[in-house]
């Protein structure tokens, strides 16, 4: 049988990266404390919404293999890990921004 054969693999083959990168920014909260319920939601679409648009770069630039299932982890570890990665993405742009006067 087929993996798209069954609702959960048609499922997969259209949203997994969407469903991944949503379980991601979920899972992060883990690691998150003492978060209000509107910081957490802003946590959680934060990280959805940085797995979904750095997902299809992260694999170019990584050369990662283009089958669905890299494309699946790399949604999932960016959801997971978002929340840490955008103050270090801030604080470079600062840094850069410094470094050329503006």
């Amino acid at each position: 049988m087929e993996p798209t054969s069954t609702a959960i693999g048609a499922f997969l083959a259209k949203y997994g990266a969407v469903f991944f990168g949503f379980v991601g920014s979920i899972l992060s909260l883990s690691f998150l404390k003492d978060l209000t319920r509107k910081q957490a939601a802003i946590a959680v679409l934060t990280g959805f919404i940085a797995s979904q648009a750095t997902g299809p770069l992260a694999v170019a630039y990584f050369e990662l293999p283009a089958d669905v299932e890299s494309g699946y982890g790399v949604a999932f570890l960016i959801g997971l890990l978002a929340m840490n990665l955008i103050p270090a993405v801030k604080a470079a742009a600062i840094r850069l921004l410094g470094m050329w006067g503006a």
